[in-house]
């Protein structure tokens, strides 16, 4: 396990989605706040294509199998959708058998993929600076099934075949991304962004499995670590957490502000998780206008306190404290510049308070 020779020590970094119109605006205060762990911004606001849904899905776009970014659906009802489904698994395994145009085609699109690009080519102009990881994202195959459909609003999660495509296309372009990212020349965390996790043991989604969750999300990280990557899953939610600490996800990202509870009480296999080299990654600042209220030492009281709390209960301090990662509590695509800037310098300013200890 790579963690094995991290310990990140209370590194910051950001989840992914900025409120900025270009890729430029928004690494400027990316490389500003987190530079020793920057990630690449996503931007919702340039349209349809960037957005958390379809903006990891171009090899299904591309085979027909997926239709109309805005409101994207499998197209099961078209008179050639044995033709469409042959397209794209014929695409999916020439990617695997080693054809790099193929794998390409699981990357983003030209207007998806504007603030990865961006990232790349300021890596390219200008190094990795004191950077000591590069991250990425890419959206979980649980919020994308459920959210995209057939014209008749069935979610697609639900029909084997269907998810089936999805996450061979999200773990062939997790793959792409990691190996893209990878070229320059630091470890590469990689993290699968799927809110819709929280709902697992919930009575409103009582026909979610643990076993085909954990499948799915393994194949995803199956991709990240033949590049050599780190991966890891953010839920921006409460949950039963040990789903994850189960799969091969090697960092979990969760809101540590308003969902702290949720942690607290799976204790013992945190520290499990902890033992094996896992990385708990904390959202410590919250991404909505409570972030005014806060300052640098009220989160890191707030930190100090929940680590006190976790310690009590079996974890073990000095793994807490060696592997642990800061973020936003989720991503900042929705506020206005103003406060993303906000919830970045606290972030960083945490960061710096937690590490200087």
């Amino acid at each position: 396990m790579q963690n094995g020779r991290f310990k990140p020590h209370f590194l910051p970094t950001g989840v992914g989605s900025m409120p900025h119109a270009t890729g430029e605006d928004a690494l400027s205060l990316i490389w500003e706040n987190v530079p020793m762990a920057p990630h690449w911004p996503q931007l919702p606001r340039l349209g349809a294509e960037s957005s958390f849904v379809v903006q990891y899905l171009n090899a299904l776009l591309e085979t027909g199998v997926i239709e109309d970014v805005k409101t994207p659906k499998f197209q099961v009802e078209a008179s050639d959708w044995v033709e469409r489904i042959t397209a794209f698994y014929t695409l999916y395994l020439e990617a695997t058998e080693g054809n790099e145009q193929a794998l390409e085609r699981f990357g983003f699109s030209l207007q998806g993929g504007e603030g990865f690009e961006a990232f790349c080519q300021d890596l390219e102009r200008n190094g990795t600076r004191g950077a000591l990881l590069l991250k990425g994202q890419l959206s979980g195959p649980l919020s994308l099934g459920m959210q995209i459909t057939d014209k008749n609003r069935r979610s697609s999660y639900y029909d084997d075949t269907l998810r089936d495509m999805l996450v061979k296309t999200l773990a062939l372009h997790a793959e792409w991304q990691t190996k893209r990212l990878k070229k320059f020349g630091l470890p590469v965390l990689m993290m699968i962004d799927d809110p819709g996790l929280y709902g697992f043991g919930a009575s409103t989604h009582i026909t979610l499995e643990r076993a085909p969750l954990i499948e799915d999300l393994n194949s995803i990280v199956e991709g990240i670590l033949r590049q050599g990557g780190i991966p890891g899953v953010h839920v921006c939610a409460g949950m039963d957490w040990t789903l994850l600490f189960d799969s091969k996800v090697q960092v979990v990202n969760f809101d540590a502000f308003d969902y702290m509870q949720s942690m607290m009480a799976l204790a013992k296999p945190l520290n499990a998780f902890l033992i094996r080299g896992g990385i708990l990654s904390w959202g410590i600042v919250p991404t909505n206008p409570i972030a005014w209220e806060q300052s640098a030492q009220s989160l890191k009281i707030l930190l100090e306190n929940n680590i006190a709390e976790l310690v009590k209960r079996g974890v073990d301090e000095t793994l807490i404290r060696q592997q642990s990662l800061l973020t936003p509590s989720c991503g900042t695509g929705t506020l206005e510049i103003g406060l993303a800037e906000h919830v970045y310098k606290l972030l960083s300013q945490t960061g710096h308070a937690m590490r200087d200890d």
